[in-house]
């Protein structure tokens, strides 16, 4: 959404309008914060870091995953052997589930395998309430 060169930017700008419109509940795990500043920080520089730190952190509601959250999700990477898994999306999945959210504003197939509803998929604008 912050990166104006990336193929996914106007379709996430739109989607992230229409979510702070609805007062959609907007969740974040302490995984995603640290990736999203990381990846935010590298390629586009401090001041979209910044950008992120104002305008988006304070939107959404934070849930850490702890000791036992990691232990989860580590235990989960190794029975499932799969390097392709990732701990943060491991963890938003997690969180996801135990909050009852359907959608996942997110441009990732993985959150589709998952049975995730994406801005990408059809059914984003059809879910009824917004979660």
């Amino acid at each position: 959404m912050l990166d104006a060169g990336d193929s996914c930017h106007q379709r996430a700008a739109s989607v992230w309008q229409e979510l702070l419109q609805t007062e959609t509940k907007l969740v974040m795990t302490d995984y995603v914060r640290l990736e999203c500043w990381s990846l935010i920080q590298r390629r586009l520089g401090i001041g979209a870091a910044e950008d992120f730190l104002r305008n988006i952190l304070p939107v959404c509601e934070l849930h850490p995953v702890g000791e036992a959250g990691f232990a989860l999700l580590a235990g989960q990477i190794v029975l499932a052997n799969r390097r392709q898994l990732s701990l943060v999306d491991l963890s938003s999945f997690d969180c996801m589930r135990r909050e009852g959210l359907r959608r996942a504003f997110a441009f990732d197939a993985h959150f589709d395998k998952q049975g995730f509803i994406t801005p990408e998929n059809p059914r984003w604008r059809s879910t009824g309430n917004p979660d």
